[in-house]
């Protein structure tokens, strides 16, 4: 988990998969080996499932 440590409070886009794969941009605030946290608004965050996670690619590079 220490490559995601590294990008927590960057930009990010999020590759999940559900039924079908999804797409979310936001900042990343935390992440563990359970659980990835983004903040898209200021009133809305998403928690994403690691094992649903596919790709996580910084928004702009470092």
């Amino acid at each position: 988990m220490s490559i995601l440590q590294e990008l927590v409070g960057r930009k990010v886009t999020v590759y999940s998969m559900a039924d079908t794969e999804r797409q979310d941009v936001g900042i990343l605030q935390a992440a563990d080996e359970h659980v990835l946290k983004i903040k898209k608004t200021e009133t809305e965050v998403l928690y994403f499932n690691i094992v649903r996670v596919r790709l996580v690619k910084p928004f702009d590079p470092h």
